[in-house]
């Protein structure tokens, strides 16, 4: 029997389309009367992502699909055996990376029984794709438990799907603005204010199911649109782990049928886990984790990642209202900051009256604030009202304190001008010591602006920007740890500026 490759893939697919072409490929793997070292369970779901880029690049960016990584899927299982429910549901399933973790962690016999009870159920919109989870799964356990897999294609948002009781949920949702409304949706406040498709999956799973394991984007922890979601999210329990995209990502590989030169896919994403504990309310949540793609295998590991989680529940209303992301480590220092600011930096700036201070809106490793008009797009100008609190301002920009602020309430690619009008300020807790020692300091900076200008080209154009050696910043942090009343050592700090939760050391690298 020859070898079916991807010459005849595609040839199949120009003559019998896409659907057929799976069927065909299925079917005969299932009944044993087909080979191909290429099309296995485990090359699947990029075989067919291939399929839906031959076919029409636009398909997969439509459908909002981000295959799950097999070690990532891994983790999410592990964490899914240990939370309530009977029966077992994949929203969303795809291919089946999610479900086939799971399947493997609980072992052959638990999974077939679990089938045979009629217990494992696979939700898509992806008709071919559920079709290829089903067939995967039978594939592995036996084909007589075909018919046992419980498969529903279609909107998981319509009103008349609904999830079973006594179920968990494991989940990779579609990652997709909302640009109409279902014709059966339940429009809720949670779509109205978010209009994304993966925030409306996480309302309906955790509102209908016991517990739950959902990877999405991360933005709903902390973004203004997502907070009817998080009060939602008040009702329930667990805990959040929520990852950044710089220097590894968790969605590594290539992006089939997207339009853009990157090789990877770049969502910063969160793993949430709704264990609805009883009598506990709102959510854990980790630092925003960066790793280098060497390290990934030491952090995708159920152990270390739950060792990063602070024990502290975020309940949000509406003085506080996003999760914050803080290192269990550095708690009290942020309690402490939060507790002797009596102020908002938006309070003292302005966007047109005022000393300049200009402020570039990206920020990966530092934050930066200039006298200097710096010569680059994406900038923003800052105005301090008060002459008094001007280089107070000009050395909290330059300092930890802003860039993690940041990290903490949002860490994207720009800083957004509410996360510095929020930013909490202790101007009246400096000693009249402390306020020369900053003037002191703002004044040598400002001087040398010039001496610490650095380019990087972007989108063929040069953006400056200003690198201040590490040790201005670290001068800045003791001064405000000792208006605070903190007594540790700002070396604590060097972890919120590393590229790496595995070296603490601060990063000195330009954006």
């Amino acid at each position: 029997m020859a070898q079916y490759n991807m010459v005849d893939y595609f040839n199949d697919i120009d003559k019998k389309g896409l659907k057929k072409t799976w069927h065909s490929i299925l079917s005969k793997t299932l009944n044993k009367t087909f080979e191909s070292r290429i099309f296995i369970i485990d090359n699947f779901g990029e075989l067919y992502e291939i399929g839906l880029e031959y076919v029409n690049k636009n398909t997969k960016k439509e459908m909002g699909k981000y295959y799950t990584p097999k070690d990532v899927a891994a983790v999410m299982a592990k964490w899914l055996i240990n939370l309530k429910g009977e029966k077992i549901c994949d929203v969303g399933c795809g291919c089946g990376n999610l479900i086939l973790s799971y399947l493997d962690t609980i072992g052959p016999d638990e999974a077939i029984k679990l089938i045979n009870n009629g217990n494992l159920y696979l939700y898509d919109l992806d008709e071919i794709a559920l079709n290829i989870c089903k067939y995967s799964i039978a594939i592995k356990y036996g084909k007589e438990l075909l018919s046992k897999i419980k498969t529903k294609s279609g909107d998981f948002l319509a009103q008349n799907v609904k999830l079973p009781q006594n179920c968990k949920v494991i989940s990779n949702p579609p990652y997709f603005k909302i640009k109409e409304y279902g014709e059966n949706w339940k429009i809720t406040k949670v779509i109205k204010d978010s209009k994304e498709l993966y925030s409306a999956f996480i309302e309906k799973i955790i509102t209908q199911s016991m517990a739950s394991v959902i990877i999405t984007p991360y933005s709903f922890i902390g973004s203004d649109k997502f907070y009817s979601l998080r009060q939602i999210m008040n009702n329930y329990n667990g805990f959040i782990v929520s990852f950044d995209n710089v220097p590894g990502n968790i969605f590594h590989g290539r992006k089939h049928g997207i339009f853009n030169t990157n090789t990877g896919n770049s969502v910063r994403a969160a793993i949430t886990v709704v264990e609805n504990a009883a009598n506990i309310k709102g959510f854990r949540v980790s630092p925003l984790i960066r790793f280098k793609a060497e390290e990934r295998s030491k952090v995708l590991n159920n152990d270390f990642l739950w060792n990063l989680i602070n024990e502290r529940y975020q309940v949000v209303n509406t003085q506080t209202k996003a999760f914050y992301k803080c290192h269990k480590d550095l708690l009290k220092i942020l309690d402490c900051w939060e507790k002797n600011s009596d102020d908002k930096l938006g309070n003292i700036i302005n966007s047109s009256i005022g000393e300049k201070i200009y402020l570039p809106t990206t920020c990966r490793y530092f934050t930066v604030g200039s006298k200097r008009n710096l010569k680059r797009n994406g900038k923003r100008v800052i105005c301090v009202k008060d002459k008094e609190k001007y280089n107070y301002v000009y050395c909290l920009l330059n300092s930890t304190f802003a860039y993690w602020y940041w990290r903490l309430y949002d860490g994207g690619i720009n800083c957004p001008l509410a996360i510095i009008n929020n930013i909490p300020i202790f101007y009246n807790k400096l000693t009249a010591t402390q306020k020369n020692e900053i003037d002191s300091l703002a004044h040598e900076m400002q001087e040398c602006e010039e001496k610490y200008l650095v380019y990087k080209m972007n989108a063929g154009k040069s953006q400056e920007n200003i690198k201040f050696p590490i040790e201005y910043r670290q001068r800045i942090n003791k001064i405000f740890f000792k208006a605070l009343g903190i007594n540790e050592s700002t070396a604590i700090l060097a972890k919120i500026h590393s590229s790496s939760l595995f070296d603490n050391r601060e990063f000195d690298d330009n954006e």
